[in-house]
Formats: C-alpha cells, sequence, structure tokens
C-alpha cells in the first residue's frame, strides 16, 4: 500500500506546482489577443486607413517616467504592420481608422470618468493628447481601456461611417517598460496585428 501511495503523492504534488506557476505574475507581455464586432466585415477587404486623430487635440502631458518617444514609436510601428498586410495610408475618405492605447495607472484624482468618453480611461495615449469618442456597441469581451494590466498595448479599428470599433487587439503588459525603445515597441506591435 505504502507503494501506491507514493506515485499518487508525487503527481499531486506536481500537479499543484504546475497549478501555482500560473498564479505567477509577470511584467513581460502575456500574449496578444483580439475581438471583433459582429457587425464588421471582413477586415481584409479594407484597403486604405488613417489614424483616428492625426494630430493630438490636446497638449500632450507626460507624467514623470513616460518618453514622448513611445507614442511616435507606437504609431511608427502600426503603420509598418499595416503596410505589410496590403493597407495604404490616406488623407481622404478612409476604409477604416486606427487608434492606440497603453494602460497606465495614475492618481485618482486624474483618472475621473468625466474626463473620457464612455469606455476609455487614463493611457499613455491621453498623455499624449489623444482624445478618443467612438463607440463599441456591446461588442462582445470588450473592457474599458483602464480595467487592462498597466503596460497593456491596444489597438483600435474604427468603422469611420457609424464611428464604432470593428477591431481591437491587445498584448497585456507588453509596454512593461515606458522608455521601451522602438524594436521592442515593433514586435509587441507585430505580435497584436498578428491577430488582425
Amino acid at each position: 500500500m505504502k507503494k501506491v501511495l507514493q506515485p499518487v503523492f508525487v503527481l499531486c504534488l506536481l500537479c499543484g506546482l504546475l497549478g501555482l506557476q500560473g498564479c505567477v505574475t509577470t511584467s513581460a507581455s502575456l500574449g496578444a489577443n483580439a475581438i471583433k464586432a459582429p457587425y464588421a466585415t471582413n477586415l481584409r477587404n479594407y484597403k486604405t486607413y488613417a489614424w483616428f486623430q492625426n494630430e493630438p487635440p490636446a497638449e500632450a502631458s507626460y507624467l514623470p517616467g513616460y518618453r514622448p518617444s513611445l507614442n511616435s514609436h507606437i504609431r511608427q510601428a502600426v503603420e509598418q504592420e499595416l503596410e505589410k498586410r496590403g493597407y495604404t495610408k490616406t488623407s481622404s475618405k478612409p476604409d477604416i481608422l486606427v487608434a492606440y492605447d497603453v494602460s497606465v495607472s495614475v492618481p485618482l484624482e486624474q483618472d475621473r470618468a468625466e474626463n473620457f468618453a464612455k469606455g476609455f480611461g487614463y493611457s499613455y495615449a491621453y498623455m499624449s493628447g489623444y482624445r478618443y469618442d467612438y463607440g463599441y456597441s456591446d461588442m462582445p469581451g470588450y473592457r474599458k481601456v483602464d480595467l487592462f494590466k498597466q503596460g497593456t498595448l491596444i489597438i483600435d479599428i474604427i468603422n469611420p461611417k457609424s464611428n464604432l470599433l470593428l477591431w481591437r487587439g491587445w498584448a497585456e503588459g507588453a509596454v512593461g517598460n515606458f522608455k521601451a525603445g522602438y524594436n521592442q515597441v515593433e514586435r509587441q506591435v507585430s505580435e497584436v496585428m498578428q491577430k488582425l
């Protein structure tokens, strides 16, 4: 009987240790995810894009420890990935609009709902002066930007006619270091855009 209990005990111990491994938090990317609106047509049929806001409507205001270069890194990497997928940037009547956010933790006095459009929250894009105002129409799996883990890179595709979100891709913890250089940002953007 003793010989039978030992293998069962070892097996239970190993299963318990493997289960605990899933509880460990990390600042590295946890993999990319994406959701698509039920009303979205095939996104591969679209050919042209533009930024939801080409220029920030508000003055940039970065908290200590954040670099303005992250904004340009993300935008450059997104444009590069879209072009790899056959999209062409245009300034006139784009098929889709593109926006990004990076979830950040901020003091409660700055993270007030009245400062944002419904479904948004304080983010790196907000620090860069971008103020988005598009809807998500009860998109399955949708959550507000400030409900994502800090450092989550979020890329949105919006219908310019209806002003509704068509697709959202994200990588939790992708931008763990807000001083990330272009190569790190490009890798994370590529991972997210592979879900498009």
